[in-house]
């Protein structure tokens, strides 16, 4: 996922981590919890718009990342419908490690191979 930082803004408001840059943490709620801010944030949170994603996805992420919680990429991996595959590093945290690009490296041959046998 490409844009992992900037999923699920709203999560704090729900119990739950929000996404980067953390617009309802303890630090900031007061700040931000506004209705302008709640009316703008949906056009910038990565959630509304991977429902609109058409093609297949890989995505990975460290499931111990502290910067940008795995809560919220899931909020927006939960939504694409398309066919999707994630690899989560289990004690990952806010970088790429590499077996992450092996992993993506892999799957982008095997999809290159699969739409080449395609006819």
């Amino acid at each position: 996922m490409v844009f992992k930082i900037r999923c699920d803004y709203t999560g704090y408001l729900y119990g739950r981590a929000g996404g980067w840059p953390h617009f309802f943490d303890r630090e900031n709620i007061e700040k931000y919890n506004t209705n302008n801010v709640l009316t703008t944030l949906p056009y910038y949170d990565v959630v509304n718009f991977a429902r609109n994603i058409t093609v297949p996805g890989f995505y990975s992420w460290g499931f111990n990342d502290e910067t940008t919680p795995p809560t919220s990429f899931y909020s927006a991996y939960n939504v694409i419908k398309t066919p999707k595959q994630v690899f989560i590093i289990p004690e990952g945290q806010h970088k790429i490690y590499p077996e992450q690009r092996e992993k993506t490296n892999q799957w982008l041959l095997d999809s290159f191979q699969k739409g080449r046998t395609k006819k």
